[in-house]
């Protein structure tokens, strides 16, 4: 029965009145009463202990202690009683066992027991703040704990006149399903008085209501404990106002908060800002919105709270950091210690803590990330707070520009810095982690301090690994929720949601940037922890994912980020004279660029378009070469995106360009960029008069070159690979053609390639130059030999794709398999698809390789000849010099560069364009002589 079900009864009556004729001091006209209480069904303990303490007033001591002893049967753990008792001297052990119970949340009990040692001289161990202590009359040597007859820990003891009270914790993992027996030179403590379940790190929970009458019902449990009592402090500011424990009923079961006994209580007269807390670890409860909120005003001082577990490097990194640097305003360092594995770090907290450096708090066990925040939050009701992880770098001035940050506008709830690994919020990589030891923290917080002075940006979210919250918002929003995210991941996320709907805003504080090692702190169970609670954060916002989707893809900090890698491009004081234009191709091309900026005498910039083709997206990014980690330089294609990169590339010094391909730029953007600087062209491909790239048509086979009428109809039927949309192709042509005959040089590496471009764009100065310059051994002599009954084997180096001549070689493949030919080729190198022509029993593949690797490569696969099946006229094939320069009789196509070169090599073998694939494989077969 609970009190609720007590109020207005005649029991409840009876005791009043038996009480005030205590006080009254009229215990001798009190008999009926008590004997009336008595005969009341059922028996209840506390109607025991009031007739008991009427028999002590009235001098029947014996009495008294019988009821009392009746009193602790029916109600073993009954605090009060067994306190009595215990002032009389009656230490039993359910008495003992009783005020062992209580200890935890009950002064009076603790002191009880330490009287009951010193009186007896027995040991008796109890449990407070969730550890064991065992408390030892004078003379105790040595103090052992086992279970299961291991030696879980062994004490001795020093020489003491008094009671000492001996802590004995035990290691995290045995927490819970360990029952400890204690002894004190050797002789058992008292059994039954520290259960392992006792042991277990509180999980408390709370829920708190407001009656019309305007009492307060909280209803308190500890999740890992139910039946273990909890106190409940009420705070005015620093000053406790109120203290009430609830007390589970003996053998109830309790498997949710609401299953609990109700604590009524109310808030002092006149109280300003009230704190409801759990004694045993400072959680704070959340009170009804009618809780008054007046108090004292704001003293200014911002609370950093970093709840610390573990990393004992990462955590004395922050910590030297934090007490190293002037914050830029006034802070009070608050240390969570949530009991972690390593205790060196709890030493190293307890040295700050003596020095006066940092508030240290201590939770009675590991509560866990979310939970230790919000003790910390709870401390000073009236500051702001930062949450910051452990493993975090602050430098000089942080917090004050992240408090500039949050107080920016009355509506800014929460504001977060810039960081290596804050997702949204990271830098130098957009939404991904960057490693801590691959960044200047100093350097960067500079860049940031400078090149964005005063200026944030709305986030759908804060970031919690360094977080700074309005005492307002806190206020309104409550506190982080560690029931649904528990050892933390998300929590942040759904209080600045629950925020945001109250009509608060978040804010990056786009001048701070604060380091951060990044997930250490959840090792391996880190992942699901995220899905758990992307899965929680999902079923409370279903909009919320699409939300940060939205964000990332529209990527409104990607100008902010750009100015940082513009203000540390600046910093180096290194002109980049050229600037290369050029979308990311691969193969060729791309080695050509690099060899191109290798061979160039000053660092250079390669500004390459991204996006999904004309009619989407595009973006204008600049790479760095030599500064690889400057990846935000990106512009938009439009008016305001072109002035700011014209802008920047005189900024950084470019003198001159060049153009190696037009591929995703449109024609008014490529026109203006010749415009901008001097420059050069070099022809990689035939983009500059063929939407297709490589002058070919039905089944990715040279066309011929014909009129350009039918080049209108091979584009509408077999592709554009430029993305020139409507444009029609003799425009595209005219357009480049005024491009090209703009530029001071136009590069091409082979003869064949000039002589083709001129056709076209007879204006344009152009220059032959090969590629490279091999050292090419003496031309192989055909036909080849193979020994008697061996078949023959092709080498087909590069990456074959449709130009390269994959639907070709797919063909003479099946056509050896038809015919039962001796004919193996081998791919040095990769396919668009190798399984394909895999399964036609006559090619094997080797995979993608490096250029050192083509040597022993060839020695292992042991060719007979080279075949290049490219379809289209080259503009030059760094495949071909890889078996030039093996050594191996060459076989191509009469066309384009792979044709000039080999003419000039002496003798490789040329086919006809047209030839078909049984005739390639029969002219293949007729250059291996058997024999």
């Amino acid at each position: 029965m609970t009190a609720a079900d007590l109020f207005g009864s005649p029991r409840l009556a009876l005791r009043a009145r038996l009480l005030a004729g205590i006080k009254a001091g009229a215990g001798a006209g009190l008999d009926l009463l008590a004997e009336r209480l008595l005969r009341m069904e059922p028996v209840h303990a506390d109607d025991l202990l009031v007739v008991a303490t009427v028999r002590f007033v009235q001098g029947k001591v014996e009495t008294a202690r019988s009821l009392l002893d009746c009193a602790l049967s029916l109600s073993p753990r009954h605090l009060m009683v067994a306190c009595t008792l215990a002032r009389l001297g009656v230490l039993t052990p359910d008495v003992v066992a009783a005020l062992a119970w209580h200890a935890e949340t009950s002064d009076q009990a603790h002191e009880m027991l330490l009287a009951h040692v010193a009186a007896t001289g027995r040991p008796a161990c109890f449990i407070r703040q969730r550890q064991l202590h065992c408390a030892v009359a004078p003379g105790g040597r040595q103090l052992r704990m086992t279970w299961q007859h291991l030696v879980v820990r062994q004490d001795d003891l020093p020489a003491s006149d008094k009671v000492q009270s001996w802590p004995l914790p035990l290691p995290e993992a045995l927490l819970g399903p360990v029952d400890p027996v204690v002894a004190v030179d050797g002789v058992p403590v008292q059994s039954g008085l520290a259960a392992g379940r006792w042991l277990r790190p509180p999980r408390l929970s709370g829920l708190v209501e407001i009656t019309d009458d305007g009492h307060y019902q909280a209803r308190v449990l500890d999740m890992a404990c139910p039946e273990r009592p909890v106190a409940v402090l009420i705070m005015e500011g620093d000053r406790v106002v109120g203290r009430h424990v609830s007390v589970p009923p003996d053998g109830a079961v309790m498997l949710d908060v609401l299953d609990a006994p109700i604590l009524s209580f109310q808030l002092p007269a006149g109280a300003g800002r009230v704190r409801l807390l759990f004694e045993l670890t400072g959680e704070p409860l959340s009170l009804p919105p009618a809780t008054p909120r007046a108090g004292a005003a704001e003293d200014g001082t911002v609370d950093v709270i970093v709840p610390v577990h573990g990393d004992r490097a990462a955590t004395q990194a922050c910590f030297d950091a934090l007490l190293g640097c002037d914050p830029g305003w006034p802070m009070r360092i608050v240390a969570i210690d949530d009991r972690g594995p390593d205790p060196e770090i709890g030493q190293f907290l307890d040295d700050l803590a003596r020095q006066g450096r940092i508030v240290l708090r201590r939770n009675p066990g590991n509560l866990g990330f979310v939970r230790s925040v919000n003790i910390g939050m709870a401390l000073h009701p009236d500051r702001d707070v930062v949450l910051l992880n452990a493993d975090t770098c602050v430098s000089a001035g942080w917090l004050g520009r992240l408090r500039a940050a949050a107080l920016g506008s009355d509506r800014t709830g929460t504001a977060t810095p810039w960081s290596n690994d804050a997702t949204i919020c990271s830098y130098p990589l957009a939404n991904a982690p960057t490693p801590l030891a691959d960044i200047d923290v100093e350097e960067l917080d500079d860049v940031a301090r400078t090149a964005l002075a005063g200026r944030t940006m709305e986030v759908p979210t804060g970031v919690g690994f360094c977080l700074y919250i309005r005492r307002a918002c806190l206020d309104q929003t409550g506190w982080f929720d560690a029931e649904a995210f528990g050892a933390g991941y998300g929590e942040e996320n759904d209080f600045c949601l629950r925020a945001t709907a109250q009509g608060w805003r978040h804010v990056i504080a786009l001048d701070t940037f604060v380091g951060h090692v990044g997930g250490g702190s959840f090792g391996a169970a880190k992942q699901a922890r995220i899905n758990a609670a992307l899965a929680v954060l999902a079923t409370r916002y279903p909009d919320y994912e699409a939300e940060v989707h939205r964000f990332i893809a529209a990527d409104p900090l990607g100008p902010a980020r750009r100015l940082l890698d513009r203000a540390r491009l600046l910093a180096d004081g290194v002109p980049r004279p050229v600037l290369l234009v050029c979308a990311e191709l691969g193969g060729g091309t791309e080695r050509f660029l690099r060899e191109r900026i290798a061979m160039l005498a000053a660092p250079v910039l390669l500004l390459r378009p991204v996006g999904g083709g004309r009619d989407g997206c595009v973006r204008l990014c600049l790479e760095v070469p030599d500064r690889l980690e400057l990846n935000n330089l990106s512009y938009g294609d439009d008016g305001d995106g072109l002035a700011a990169l014209h802008e920047d590339l005189i900024r950084f010094g470019v003198r001159e360009m060049e153009l190696h391909h037009p591929r995703l730029l449109r024609v008014g953007l490529l026109q203006e960029l010749a415009t901008w600087f001097p420059y050069r062209a070099h022809i990689h491909d035939y983009s500059w008069i063929c939407p297709r790239i490589t002058l070919t048509a039905d089944k990715d086979r040279y066309c011929g070159e014909p009129p350009v009428d039918r080049c209108e109809i091979c584009v509408g039927r077999f592709g554009d690979e430029l993305g020139i949309g409507d444009m029609a192709v003799v425009e595209w042509r005219q357009a480049m053609a005024s491009v090209l005959a703009g530029a001071g040089q136009v590069g091409c590496s082979t003869r064949d390639t000039a002589v083709r471009m001129h056709r076209y764009i007879p204006a344009a100065r152009y220059e032959v130059a090969p590629a490279e310059k091999p050292a090419l051994p003496p031309a192989p002599v055909l036909p080849t030999r193979r020994a008697r009954g061996e078949g023959v084997r092709i080498v087909v180096p590069g990456a074959i794709g449709p130009p390269k001549g994959y639907q070709l070689l797919l063909d003479c493949a099946r056509d050896a398999r038809q015919r039962g030919l001796p004919l193996t080729f081998q791919i040095l190198g990769y396919s668009l698809d190798d399984e394909e022509l895999c399964q036609t029993g006559h090619i094997v593949v080797t995979g993608r390789y490096a250029e050192a690797e083509v040597p022993s490569l060839l020695a292992l696969l042991r060719p007979h000849l080279a075949f290049l099946p490219s379809t289209w006229p080259e503009t030059w094939c760094y495949a071909l010099t890889h078996v030039m320069s093996a050594g191996l009789p060459v076989v191509a196509f009469d066309l384009g560069a792979q044709a000039e070169r080999l003419r000039a090599w002496g003798r490789g073998a040329l086919l006809p364009p047209a030839l078909p694939p049984a005739a390639i494989n029969d002219a293949l077969l007729s250059l291996v002589v058997e024999g």
